[in-house]
């Protein structure tokens, strides 16, 4: 069995790497979801990582987030990690500027936290209450709480899963900017081909436990839908998804 190692990233070697992760492997049961997984990401890299569902995506993000003690191999990431979830995750008894410095104390988190709540769009919304939020106003608010802590890799769980098809948009829109206002490394998990190609630098695709796809997105910023969905890539993404978008030939779908 490999041995479990998991931590920041100590040593001189890997100082250059935002995450490096060697031999992954996590089995439940009887079913093995990482088998042998390898991945690494550089400093400010914006990595989306596509897969079908059950295909360990979440599995790989948690053990990146140090949620999962259980995954052998070697797994060692950046200093400081924040993580987004699909779910908001706010506490409803606490305010909006509360919910964003959680766990954080003094003048500064306060200052901070004002200040990230500026750049989300909710300077005005820090006493409010998250049940007053619509699902995106509580998607930014989670936003904030990740980035107020100045992570070195920001790890999002298909954070606009649950948002409809115009606040997704927009969502793409200011997570573009946030990114390059603050440069962290960036594990995106997503089922979206087009918000893959929309947001990241790099796109691996996880299957059988393993990458089986990691391709640049030679895009030029800013992105629109319109030329994502005329990039090559997009094919070979959807192929390597086993997806055919092709309509009315039954024998298509896979």
């Amino acid at each position: 069995m490999a041995p479990r190692l998991h931590g920041r990233m100590t040593e001189a070697s890997q100082t250059a790497l935002a995450v490096h992760v060697t031999g992954a492997r996590r089995v439940f049961g009887d079913r093995v979801v990482l088998d042998g997984l390898d991945l690494t990401v550089a400093p400010g890299e914006f990595v989306a990582l596509l897969g079908h569902s059950g295909s360990g995506k979440s599995t790989l993000l948690r053990a990146l987030a140090g949620l999962d003690g259980e995954v052998e191999g070697r797994v060692l990431v950046a200093p400081a990690r924040s993580v987004v979830f699909q779910n908001p995750r706010l506490l409803p008894w606490r305010r909006v500027l509360a919910n964003v410095v959680l766990g954080l104390s003094g003048d500064r988190a306060r200052t901070h936290g004002l200040r990230a709540l500026e750049e989300v769009g909710l300077a005005d919304h820090v006493r409010a209450w998250p049940a007053t939020l619509s699902g995106g106003e509580a998607q930014r608010v989670a936003l904030a709480r990740a980035l107020v802590r100045e992570p070195d890799l920001l790890l999002l769980d298909e954070p606009f899963g649950a948002l409809d098809a115009l606040t997704r948009l927009k969502m793409y829109a200011l997570l573009d900017a946030l990114w390059r206002r603050h440069r962290p490394a960036v594990v995106h998990v997503t089922h979206d081909v087009d918000e893959a190609l929309l947001l990241a630098d790099r796109v691996v695709v996880l299957a059988g436990g393993r990458l089986v796809l990691d391709e640049v997105v030679d895009l030029a910023r800013p992105r629109s839908r319109t030329n994502v969905s005329a990039t090559p890539l997009r094919a070979v993404l959807l192929a390597a998804l086993g997806v055919d978008e092709r309509v009315g030939d039954v024998g298509s779908a896979r």
